[in-house]
């Protein structure tokens, strides 16, 4: 009778039974203990960005037993899986107190690394490799590179968009990430930058890299091929919408048509990525590809197993402690202390010559940022060409979820191009120094000037990785989380430079910083 083949992690002993239930006990407290980081990564999922996540996750997991059979590894539980889960929890740390949502979601893939170590073994975990590797394509890019990546992108995108159009004598004028073509202006927004071609692309091009077996260099370019490919394609799309809306109007870079050419750009970037591979195939030595990846693996995963039960002991116990820790948030119960603090709704709507117009923030808005308490309003005086608007966001814990958001990831969302960023020191008229990051903004024909610095415990921090720092010190040395951002934005009227909208800024926050310190908690007294 012939036998079917079957896989199998362990074999099939009593004795070593009770190791599979540690692994599958420890795997559960893992993911208990890094619920936040699911829940992240799950919002994440839920943006064309990141839409290919959860299939990255379940390929990783199937190349993972494939390279098992492949290697049948020897198992040999590890020590060296210990460090790893240490350091897991401790980025879990920083992502409970300094709100760093990426330390907590590569802190993830580190823990599950670790417990590969400890009950597996060095051997399995590199075998392994190539699929913990994939899963780095499921966790999102920490948001301030992300901001500036897009920003670029849509420049680039942008300026190769136009080419095409002025190859076939379309009139057409191009500003920052502005495309006019006369009675319409088109604006290549965040939502076209690319980066839903490039995540993706990439992803599937280092899929297709592994399974081709051939030379290294062949694999190499495949994947590093998926960069230019998505910028060109998508570049291209900008072009076909810039013709259609020439020929038949606005209405063809809105709705259904919008959306059904972006994904007929995104077949035909994977069809050119198939197509460079076919190619690559029959150059010098044949390649080939391992299509029985793509089915489940059949026969042994292992060549065998080491009876070393301590360490998986071990990573079973360490796991317990972090569920303990973050799975039931005994973090959330540490003591934090809230200073007492007038209501910003009291903020003077009049400051020496200025005299204020309060706005309200929206519910989705509101919803999204999480914050405690808010100003927003617009000052003008009577000696200033524009008005200036003056917006504090205070937190008063930013321990999970809720932190001060930095105006630089924004707003590119809202359309803005940043023409220029720096972080400068500002003496006021008062003598007193602030760091603040400066940004020039451009829309079009609109340019604004903006002034933004993050108020946290007393220190005016102009960077975030600075603020988060600070956080997490100040979480763990003061007990206290709470923090502010102070954003202040000024247009340039016409025929204005920037110096005269950086004077207006200086000459409103002269009069408003004192007015700002006794609503927003300073350092505590000794």
């Amino acid at each position: 009778m012939r036998k079917t083949a079957h896989y199998s992690l362990f074999p099939i002993r009593p004795q070593h039974a009770w190791l599979a239930i540690i692994g599958v006990v420890s795997l559960a407290l893992l993911l208990f203990a890094q619920k936040q980081a699911e829940l992240n990564l799950w919002i994440a999922w839920q943006t064309e960005e990141y839409s290919h996540g959860i299939v990255v996750v379940l390929v990783a997991f199937l190349l993972a037993l494939h390279r098992l059979r492949e290697v049948k590894p020897v198992l040999h539980p590890s020590w060296w899986g210990i460090p790893f889960l240490i350091v897991s929890g401790g980025l879990q740390l920083v992502a409970h107190l300094a709100s760093f949502d990426m330390a907590a979601e590569y802190g993830l893939i580190l823990g599950l690394i670790g417990l590969s170590l400890c009950l597996l073994g060095r051997a399995a975990t590199k075998a392994m490799a190539p699929a913990i590797i994939y899963l780095l394509f499921a966790a999102p890019l920490p948001h301030l590179f992300q901001a500036n990546l897009s920003q670029k992108l849509q420049l680039i995108s942008s300026t190769l968009g136009v080419l095409p159009l002025d190859l076939m004598g379309i009139s057409v004028y191009q500003e920052g990430n502005i495309i006019d073509l006369g009675g319409y202006r088109l604006q290549v927004v965040e939502a076209c930058n690319g980066l839903r071609y490039l995540f993706p692309l990439m992803s599937f091009g280092y899929l297709v890299a592994f399974l081709l077996r051939g030379r290294f260099w062949k694999r190499v370019v495949i994947f590093l091929s998926t960069i230019p490919i998505a910028i060109l394609l998508n570049a291209l799309r900008i072009s076909v919408i810039g013709i259609t809306v020439d020929m038949w109007g606005q209405e063809m870079a809105e709705g259904f048509i919008h959306a059904f050419e972006g994904w007929t750009v995104f077949i035909f970037c994977l069809l050119i990525l198939l197509g460079e591979t076919w190619v690559l195939q029959r150059i010098g030595q044949p390649s080939h590809f391992r299509y029985d990846y793509l089915s489940l693996p059949k026969g042994q995963l292992s060549g065998g197993i080491v009876k070393r039960h301590a360490p998986a002991i071990s990573a079973l116990v360490l796991t317990g402690l972090l569920a303990f820790i973050f799975g039931l948030n005994q973090i959330e119960q540490l003591p934090e202390i809230h200073p007492t603090r007038p209501p910003l709704t009291a903020f003077p709507t009049s400051i020496d010559s200025w005299q204020g117009t309060p706005t309200a923030l929206t519910p989705d808005i509101l919803d999204a940022l999480q914050l405690t308490d808010y100003w927003l309003a617009d000052y003008k005086s009577d000696t200033e060409a524009t008005f200036v608007n003056f917006y504090i966001a205070y937190y008063e814990s930013q321990r999970v979820g809720a932190t001060t958001h930095s105006p630089s990831n924004c707003i590119p969302g809202g359309g803005w191009q940043i023409s220029k960023s720096e972080v400068k020191t500002v003496r006021l008229t008062s003598g007193v120094d602030i760091k603040l990051t400066e940004l020039l903004i451009r829309r079009g024909d609109d340019a604004q000037l903006v002034y933004y610095w993050f108020d946290e415990r007393g220190r005016d921090l102009a960077e975030t990785t600075e603020a988060k720092w600070y956080l997490l010190q100040d979480s763990i040395m003061m007990h206290r989380t709470d923090g502010a951002l102070v954003r202040l934005v000024t247009s340039l009227a016409s025929q204005e430079n920037e110096p005269a909208a950086e004077r207006r800024l200086n000459t409103f926050l002269t009069a408003a910083y004192p007015q700002l310190k006794l609503f927003i908690p300073g350092a505590p007294t000794p």
